[in-house]
């Protein structure tokens, strides 16, 4: 089986890296803010191009002039709507102490849907 990304795909994610680096501080407010909240120590960034109902938009990519619009969430609620198996939840977590100096980010587009951790 074939593991390599398509050109397509590198796009996309080329254009996601380059959203978050032009969006650093918005994103790293929003996690912040989710953390400080008490909502979760997981916090996770959704990366979509169309409007989706499982997160709290936070950055629409219209008026930012991006390629993608960034929503918060959390692994919680990520769980809990099946998007992350019961059984894998232990595992992101290991993935976020990992990667305490990125922002986990779910991926939402229609050629590539995956989670990604991103410099912050």
């Amino acid at each position: 089986m074939d593991n390599s990304i398509s050109e397509k795909e590198k796009e996309i994610l080329y254009n996601l890296e380059s959203d978050i680096k032009v969006l650093k501080k918005e994103l790293n407010e929003t996690v912040k803010a989710v953390v400080d909240g008490g909502y979760s120590k997981f916090p996770i960034v959704l990366a979509h191009t169309e409007d989706i109902a499982i997160a709290q938009k936070v950055i629409d990519k219209n008026e930012h002039q991006t390629h993608f619009s960034f929503s918060a969430s959390t692994l919680e609620e990520m769980v809990s709507r099946r998007v992350v198996l019961k059984e894998k939840e232990a595992e992101f977590k290991q993935q976020f102490a990992v990667n305490a100096d990125k922002f986990c980010v779910l991926l939402v587009h229609p050629d590539s849907m995956k989670f990604v951790f991103s410099s912050k």
